[in-house]
């Protein structure tokens, strides 16, 4: 690109034009289910107010909004892409107060603790990691593919005879590839029922993710038909979040899906009171009758349902636009020579499209230089209101980013790693170099929201900037 003033009639190069300012800009909010919200999900809440019903169990006047809730999420879930929702599903759902609170119940009825190993990978959420804490296991971390997700090549190396879960987490609305993690998980349970040994089970964190599709066939001990599959439904079970960043939000909340009927008694239990209900037959009480274990007490509100049924009618309409907008603004970042983050699954249906990520190619300088740099392209995509990360920085989703884990900081008694039948959390560490192509990747990337309310001419607006930014800071590099 030359350099110097333009002579007239010239387009003066990127570094050189004039960008609009931040607030010119006028960029949606990045929130893609609150931003949609609008007189449905006020009527929604009023509902609920009048009824002077906010418990879903019982009150004056109980609406049962959590019950409608997960009826019609256990329909969306096994949904076709660009189809209606079936009448009927295999999927049992149950909903709790938060996404976090749905790994910890999820988890818990898999039966995870004290001398169990959690696989899950190292860019992430802090709740994935201290869902497996808080259950008394070790985390295990493996390292990540192109996807930025769990690498199911690197999968089976990690795997031990302890290992209980596996937690795959696609991030920022990216499909982790699934379908091959899934075949992995197949291939070791063959070999541990040959010796005698439990299955590995799979736990869906899918958190960031609700509403996407991909490919390959479900189950982690027999194969399904392969095919097209709103993710949620490969695993033994999965969680969603509902939390106010999600793809559809009622502030908090969280769901739990799965296939297996005894899994979900005891999900049903242990996010309750502990006790389980007969879903045959009415129980006595509105806890159950049928002692399982402690519960966690983590229901899900009435008002909280009420919104969120609302909102998950226009999920799908809130992806469409997010993936047209993240795929018109990938094509510009590959016009630019810069490489997007791969997906899983090329086309349509499949990410949500929530989250640009493109990586520099930095590859030759320091690691020093790499943070300088990735730094000084955030802090300006910053100042235009972009709202960027470089993602080394990207705090508590990335693992060495999480002080509690590189330190290894235990519970009050001293759980998971003082306990004697977790001796071998010493074979683990998770300070940075842990996953080197994991670490590679975020000290050369930067991201930036994809909101689901852009029009053309702010998209325009958006790759603008990035072509200057992009001319100043590493064309010329």
């Amino acid at each position: 690109m030359a350099k110097g003033n333009a002579k007239p009639g010239e387009q003066k190069p990127a570094r050189e034009r004039a960008l609009p300012a931040a607030k010119d800009l006028c960029l949606p909010r990045e929130f893609p289910g609150a931003i949609h919200y609008g007189k449905e999900e006020e009527e929604a809440a009023l509902r609920v107010i009048r009824s002077q019903s906010p418990f879903r169990y019982y009150g004056p006047r109980c609406g049962f909004e959590v019950k409608q809730f997960e009826a019609e999420f256990a329909r969306f879930i096994a949904s076709d892409p660009g189809k209606p929702w079936p009448e009927d599903s295999e999927h049992l759902v149950t909903a709790v107060n938060s996404g976090t609170g749905a790994l910890e119940v999820a988890l818990d009825a898999l039966g995870v603790g004290c001398g169990d190993e959690v696989i899950t990978q190292g860019f992430m959420w802090v709740s994935t990691i201290s869902a497996i804490v808080r259950n008394r296991a070790v985390p295990v971390l493996v390292d990540s593919d192109g996807t930025m997700n769990m690498d199911p090549e690197s999968l089976k190396d990690k795997m031990s005879d302890r290992t209980k879960v596996v937690i795959p987490v696609p991030m920022l609305g990216g499909c982790a590839r699934i379908g091959r993690i899934m075949a992995v998980i197949r291939e070791v349970n063959e070999d541990r029922a040959e010796r005698d040994l439990q299955p590995v089970r799979v736990l869906e964190d899918n958190a960031q993710s609700l509403g996407a599709h991909a490919t390959g066939c479900r189950g982690s001990v027999t194969a399904g038909k392969e095919g097209t599959y709103r993710i949620g439904t490969f695993g033994d079970a999965a969680i969603f979040s509902l939390q106010i960043n999600k793809n559809i939000t009622a502030g908090e909340g969280g769901v739990i899906v799965t296939r297996d009927r005894e899994l979900h008694k005891r999900v049903e239990a242990l996010h309750n009171a502990g006790f389980s209900k007969d879903l045959v037959a009415p129980a006595k009480n509105w806890y159950g009758d049928e002692p399982v274990g402690w519960g966690q007490g983590r229901r899900m509100t009435e008002m909280q349902a009420a919104i969120a049924r609302v909102q998950l009618r226009k999920l799908d309409t809130i992806i469409a636009r997010m993936r047209a907008s993240h795929d018109r603004l990938e094509a510009r970042v590959r016009q630019l020579g810069l490489t997007p983050r791969m997906r899983a699954d090329a086309v349509n249906p499949g990410d949500t499209g929530y989250y640009c990520i493109f990586h520099l190619p930095w590859h030759d300088l320091s690691d020093d230089d790499k943070i300088r740099r990735g730094r000084e392209i955030a802090a300006e995509l910053g100042e235009y209101a972009l709202h960027p990360w470089f993602m080394h920085d990207f705090e508590i989703h990335v693992y060495y980013n999480v002080p509690q884990l590189v330190g290894k900081w235990p519970m009050n008694n001293g759980c998971p790693w003082a306990c004697c039948k977790n001796a071998f959390h010493a074979l683990h560490k998770y300070s940075r170099g842990t996953l080197p192509r994991l670490d590679e990747m975020l000290l050369t990337s930067v991201g930036v929201n994809v909101p689901s309310q852009l029009t053309e001419v702010q998209e325009e607006r958006i790759a603008a900037v990035l072509e200057a930014v992009h001319a100043r800071h590493v064309k010329l590099a």
